[in-house]
Formats: C-alpha cells, sequence, structure tokens
C-alpha cells in the first residue's frame, strides 16, 4: 500500500490542498480493503479524476485564451514544472521552475539558471504567466556574481557559478519578457542583491554589518558585459569536495576573457565545463574522475551566438531610450559599444567556424587541416586548449542558428543541416545525437549506473558523447 500513502503524505504541510488530501486518504483507506487485484485499477481511476478536475481548474486560471485542446494539454503541461517549493527558492520570492521532473522537484536541486531561461519562453510567456516570469528574472538577477548567473541557484545559498550560457540566456529571456509585455519598467526594478560582493570575505563582513545592497535590472544587465569586457577570473567558493567532489583543483578556476579583435569571449579550461554539455566524470575504477567528458573551452559556437543575440538586445533597448549604456570599457581600457562589438562578432564568425567542404576553400577559412575530419560544418568551438575537439560534429551549431541567425550564411547553414540530418538523425531518432558516431568516443546510450572500468561509459561518462537529446 505505499503508493497509496505516498500520495497523501506527500501533500503534507500543503494547506491550500488541505481538503484534496482529506479526501485522497479516504478514497485509499477503502481500496486497502478491496481484493488487491482489483487496487490498481481503482486506484487509477481516483488518479484520472484528480487529474480531471485539475485540469479544469487550470482552465479557468489560464490567462491566455486556449484554442484546442492540444493547447491546454502544453499549457497544462507548462504548470507542471511552477511551484511555489519553500526549499527550491530564495526567500522573498514565490514561484520557481523545475529543471526536470521528478529528479529536480525540491531543494537545493530544483532550481537551475540555464533550464530556466533556456524554457522561460515556452513556459511562463507562451502560457501568458507573465508575472511568474517577472518574478523569476528578478530571482536570478539578485544573484548575480562575478558578472554571471548561476548555474545552480540552490535558493541563493551556495550557488554553483561554473556555467557561462545561463547569463546570456538570462539577458534573451529579458528580451523575449520585454517583447511580449512591453513592460520597460522592468529595468528600473531595484533588486535586492544576494551577495555584497564578489569576493567571498568581504561579503561575509559586508553581511555581518547588516549592510545591503541594491542594483537596477539595467545596471544588472550592463555589469555583466562589463565583467566580460574586461575579464572575469576567479576561483569558486567553498572549491573543493563541499560543493564538487569530483571536480580536480583547476576546475574551480573560473576564466572567462574578451578577444577584442573578434569580439568573441573566450575561456574555460580543460578541467571545466562550462556549458550544457557538462558531465564531469566521477569514476575511480575507469580513471575519468575529475574529466570534463565533453570539454568545450575556448569559444564554443552556441555561446558566441547567444552573446551576440544578448548584445542586439541592449542596443535596440538602447535605441528605443529603454537602456542608459551604449558601451563598455575593456581591459586594456579602450573603449567598445556594444554595436562594434557585435559588428565584429559579425565580420569574424564564419571565417573562425566554418569548415569548406573543399580543402582548396580551406586557404579563406580558419582552418588546421590535420584536425578536419568532417567538411561543410561549423566547428563546435575555437580556440580551445585542444584545437582537435573543435572539428567533432555536434549538433551545437543548430542552437546558434536559432538564437542569432544573422550570423549564417544561408547556404553553408543549410549545409550544415544537412550534415546533421544524414549523421546526426535517423530515422527512428526521437533527438539529436550528440555526437558524430564515427568518432572513437561515441557511445549511444547513458548508464550512470554504470561501475566498468569503460572509460567512455563509467558512471554515465557518455551522456553527452552520443545519446540523443530532444531540445
Amino acid at each position: 500500500n505505499w503508493i497509496l500513502d505516498f500520495y497523501v503524505n506527500r501533500l503534507d504541510g500543503l494547506d491550500n490542498l488541505k481538503e484534496i488530501q482529506e479526501w485522497c486518504r479516504g478514497q485509499f483507506e477503502m481500496l486497502k480493503i478491496i481484493p488487491r487485484h482489483l487496487i490498481p485499477r481503482y486506484f487509477v481511476r481516483v488518479i484520472n479524476l484528480i487529474w480531471g478536475i485539475a485540469g479544469i481548474k487550470t482552465l479557468e486560471k489560464t490567462p491566455t485564451q486556449v484554442e484546442n485542446l492540444k493547447n491546454f494539454a502544453f499549457f497544462r503541461t507548462c504548470y507542471q514544472f511552477i511551484a511555489n517549493i519553500p526549499s527550491g527558492r530564495p526567500e522573498g520570492f514565490r514561484e520557481s521552475l523545475s529543471a526536470g521532473l521528478p529528479h529536480f522537484s525540491t531543494g537545493w536541486a530544483r532550481c537551475w539558471g540555464r533550464d530556466t531561461f533556456i524554457a522561460f519562453k515556452g513556459n511562463l510567456l507562451i502560457p501568458g504567466l507573465h508575472r511568474i516570469a517577472k518574478d523569476v528574472i528578478l530571482m536570478f538577477a539578485a544573484s548575480l556574481r562575478n558578472g554571471l548567473i548561476p548555474n545552480l541557484l540552490d535558493r541563493g545559498a551556495s550557488p554553483r557559478y561554473n556555467c557561462r550560457d545561463a547569463t546570456w540566456w538570462f539577458i534573451r529571456a529579458i528580451g523575449d519578457y520585454i517583447s511580449f509585455t512591453k513592460d520597460y519598467d522592468i529595468l528600473q526594478e531595484k533588486v535586492k542583491m544576494y551577495f555584497l560582493s564578489d569576493n567571498q570575505k568581504e561579503h561575509h563582513e559586508r553581511a555581518e554589518k547588516k549592510e545591503e545592497r541594491y542594483m537596477k535590472l539595467e545596471e544588472i544587465i550592463y555589469e555583466i558585459f562589463r565583467q566580460h569586457a574586461i575579464g572575469i577570473s576567479f576561483r569558486e567558493w567553498n572549491a573543493g569536495e563541499k560543493i564538487d567532489r569530483n571536480m580536480r583543483y583547476e576546475g574551480f578556476e573560473i576564466s572567462l576573457a574578451l578577444d577584442e579583435t573578434t569580439g568573441f569571449i573566450v575561456g574555460g579550461n580543460k578541467y571545466n565545463c562550462l556549458t550544457w554539455m557538462d558531465k564531469m566524470g566521477s569514476s575511480d575504477k575507469a580513471s575519468n574522475r575529475g574529466i570534463p567528458a565533453t570539454p568545450r573551452d575556448g569559444a564554443p559556437i552556441d555561446m558566441t551566438a547567444l552573446l551576440k543575440r544578448a548584445l542586439q538586445i541592449v542596443i535596440d533597448l538602447y535605441e528605443e531610450k529603454k537602456f542608459s549604456y551604449d558601451r563598455v570599457k575593456t581591459r586594456t581600457g579602450s573603449e567598445l559599444t556594444f554595436k562594434e562589438w557585435a559588428s565584429r562578432i559579425q565580420k569574424n564568425f564564419e571565417y573562425h567556424y566554418w569548415v569548406p567542404e573543399k580543402e582548396e576553400d580551406f586557404k579563406n577559412y580558419l582552418v588546421d587541416p590535420k584536425f578536419a575530419f568532417c567538411y561543410g560544418i561549423y566547428k563546435d568551438t575555437i580556440q580551445s586548449q585542444n584545437p582537435k575537439i573543435g572539428y567533432k560534429l555536434r549538433p551545437n551549431a543548430c542552437i546558434a542558428l536559432a538564437v542569432a541567425p544573422e550570423l549564417f550564411t544561408s547556404n553553408k547553414a543549410y549545409r550544415y543541416l544537412r550534415h546533421v540530418e544524414r549523421i546526426l538523425l535517423g530515422n527512428e531518432s526521437l533527438g539529436v545525437k550528440t555526437l558524430d558516431p564515427r568518432e572513437e568516443e561515441y557511445v549511444p546510450y547513458y548508464d550512470n549506473s554504470d561501475d566498468s572500468h569503460h572509460y567512455n561509459t563509467a558512471h554515465g561518462f557518455s551522456y553527452h558523447n552520443g545519446p540523443e537529446w530532444v531540445w
């Protein structure tokens, strides 16, 4: 009878659902005394009844008109990821988005910056949940540190800043929010910051004095660009087994720098994984502990495209006289306008990332022939400590195409997508393969319980080296 008790007990402490809890308790107590072979049948009937009523209530509260049942199913799915979970959000805020169900439902693991803002438009803006969307933006804005939005929020208590893309997804989400709502006033919203300094010791000293720090949202956005322009370099707070028992010493060192010639942000190292392909090895038996399964240091193509998109958002807002800043200073002391920054990315993008189909065309692009394996594709990353990894066919240029299509020449993009279709997709594919099957580290499955000596699979090391992902 454990599942019957589980469904009742998981509603403990939720006063607004007390009546439903007691109704369920009564129904399930009756189920316990009927012949056991009938319990599953009637259990499903009870759950379906609750699901149907919950759907009706959801429909009543949906701020956007639902034109058909297909749209309603989408809206109801969105609502499942949204909840007021005290253990999963900072004090002073209400709803948060789960990074995935059921494993990221509550506690420190619920709220992730990258996942939240990738899903932001579909989960919050399209369904018309604009009040929640605004709260989510401000909740993460309050966590800014070292010019970054955290990977793991952890209620603002011990966030992790070991990712570089959550920041750009965050700015993209702000742009989408304003586009949907025309709420330009959010940029002037004052945010109480969780951290009083980027320096850990200084933060705690100020906190002991009960100091407070406030920033406008537009100042937070500007601070992101400012710090990236001068360079970001820090060691994660509380580095060591307390926050990550698998990471090597060097992995806790976060370094990002602006290449002033190209406009690209270059950073990371071979011992950390700062993009969505972030599986860290954890097997001593297979000798992969502390080694990123998919190192993408340098300037990954999706990071560059997200940066370009973020720049365009602030350029447009400045021209509409809704944003107060149009330039930053670089680490060399020179001024760089957002327009010029975006222009440099546009000018240099295909020269650095494109791998032509014919070797005679290599001279027109920055290609190292000894690493080129698949032609007519975009490199996955450039300026890596290991240049070879950039020439592997992966689906990340698809993300870049989605967020900043203006960077791509259409015929080149078409050729790349043909390779993706031919090599990374199959007739029975549920998603896109994360790596070219011709690569030696390709594994088509993921098994986190694998405790073998096999380097490429132990403890799920293959997470982004073959298995299909649907996003």
